[in-house]
């Protein structure tokens, strides 16, 4: 670190944490930037150097984690620490934050004494390689041109192992998508390994319903990329949350060909081990709807490849949607892909898990799938025919032996998609369940859409609170949510939070 004052960017759409927060650092010499939400985070990233970023999480519009992926795209972790700030703190988030690359997890109200000694820690570890910023070539992000060729646009959207951008074929004007690896896994072979793999995959399945690779390269700083077809439309997940359980015909219209994708991906002895509502796309074109399958970054050979990651006796992926086997670290195959396919087939008639109780973690839930059998499908859908619901069942059989092939369920699925129709929408069953767990219910018979959101009460008001011993500043906001800013009497520590 040089002698000039250590620059520290905070991010909170609180301009009460803001100034609160920022005062308490410039009293202890840091040199401060406040931003009020991700764009104008972001772009005081590009613009300046910072030595260490507070980020909170509950933003609206681009959220901290959304933020904290571009900033990945830009920087690796040991060059641009971040700690997210936030009131989230259930462990499912910490993991999920950290896993993005976030350097550190503090929830709110802070301990500022502790926050000092944290972001002292990190400051010491800041490495920066020569040139790893403000080259343009080193930088891959919005505005880089990759090999002369491909011209990145916005970010669509980012995962465990790189940032998605649209992007233009300069020589062939033509739209594509572009998968860069983050720069903090780099060092990690384990990654690149997987990085590779997941062209080398996609490459093999050569199916409609499969999401095409057409291009891959390194830049010269070590950056891997995958050059891919670009699609439009929104994924099964964003689908689910908005509309809720669905009808049996557009379930199958979606599950169907996801099954296709994979039974063509197992014949060329791939196995995509990570099926599950998020890597699934609703690709809206001019001939209607085309349902591509993602993310071949965790795939497995069936036979093993020279230079390909062992992937023997690991774990990844989603443990929701991960056959029992596979959360063992047992020998997983084509099965284990037809169990995931069972988890997610049960989310679309249900809008629920198999697994999971409200409120668990998905932990708690992976430990019930090596443990309890699942909910019967019946409970929630009991109008469904009965060989259906059984044939659902039979997926999700914890011995990969006792589950179909995906083949085999596709062609069943199809027969009974094909002469069912509910008799009523929604089940009135399914209706009474969920608002038996504290949900509202809202049916749109004429867009065929019935949806579940939970109850909340939203408020979002300033209360400032002075006497003679203590100033205490209060901010009220996402229903019951109460966090404080300010000095305890005889304390110099000061907690900050924000729904």
């Amino acid at each position: 670190m040089s002698d000039s004052p250590i620059r520290i960017l905070i991010v909170d759409d609180s301009e009460v944490n803001l100034d609160i927060l920022a005062r308490r650092l410039e009293r202890k010499g840091y040199s401060v930037v406040k931003a009020t939400s991700g764009s104008d985070a972001l772009s005081a990233v590009d613009r300046e150097r910072f030595d260490l970023v507070l980020l909170d999480v509950m933003m609206p519009g681009m959220t901290g984690l959304e933020v904290l992926d571009a900033i990945r795209a830009r920087h690796a972790p040991q060059s641009l620490p971040v700690i997210m700030t936030t009131a989230k703190s259930q462990s499912e988030d910490v993991i999920e934050a950290l896993d993005r690359g976030a350097n550190d997890y503090v929830t709110k109200p802070i301990d500022l004494d502790v926050l000092w000694a944290r972001m002292r820690v990190h400051l010491r570890t800041i490495t920066r390689p020569p040139g790893a910023r403000g080259t343009p070539e080193a930088y891959v992000g919005t505005g880089a041109t990759l090999d002369r060729k491909y011209l990145l646009g916005g970010l669509l959207g980012s995962g465990g192992f790189g940032a998605v951008y649209r992007a233009r074929h300069l020589g062939l004007d033509r739209e594509v998508a572009v998968k860069v690896m983050h720069p903090h896994l780099l060092t990690d072979e384990s990654a690149l390994s997987r990085f590779a793999q997941e062209g080398v995959s996609a490459c093999r399945v050569k199916h409609p319903n499969a999401v095409v690779v057409l291009d891959a390269g390194t830049t010269p700083f070590g950056v891997p990329y995958l050059v891919m077809e670009f699609l439009e439309g929104r994924s099964l997940q964003a689908e689910l949350a908005q509309e809720g359980a669905l009808r049996l015909k557009r379930s199958a219209g979606i599950v169907a060909p996801v099954c296709e994708a994979l039974a063509e991906a197992h014949r060329s002895g791939i196995v995509h081990r990570d099926i599950k509502p998020a890597n699934i796309l609703l690709s809206s074109t001019e001939q209607g709807e085309i349902v591509k399958v993602l993310d071949f970054g965790i795939a497995k050979f069936l036979e093993h490849r020279p230079g390909a990651p062992n992937t023997g006796g690991e774990v990844a992926g989603t443990p929701q949607y991960m056959a029992p086997e596979r959360l063992l670290g047992e020998r997983s195959d084509a099965r284990s892909d037809a169990y995931s396919v069972g988890v997610t087939f049960y989310e679309t008639l249900s809008a629920n898990l198999p697994f999971t109780a409200p409120g668990s973690s998905p932990f708690s839930a992976a430990l019930r799938q090596l443990r309890d059998p699942p909910t019967p499908l019946q409970t929630y859908r009991p109008d469904l025919p009965e060989p259906l619901n059984e044939l659902a069942m039979r997926l999700l059989s914890r011995d990969p032996a006792e589950r179909p092939t995906v083949d085999q369920f596709r062609n069943e699925l199809l027969e009974w998609a094909a002469r069912f129709e509910e008799p009523e929408w929604p089940p009135a069953t399914l209706r009474s369940h969920l608002r038996a767990q504290g949900s509202t219910v809202s049916s749109e018979p004429r867009r065929n859409r019935f949806s579940v959101t939970a109850a909340t009460e939203v408020s979002s008001r300033v209360r400032l609170v002075d006497d003679a011993d203590e100033r205490t500043e209060k901010v009220e906001g996402g229903g019951s949510t109460l966090l404080e800013l300010g000095r305890r009497k005889g304390s110099d520590g000061e907690g900050t939070g924000h729904s």
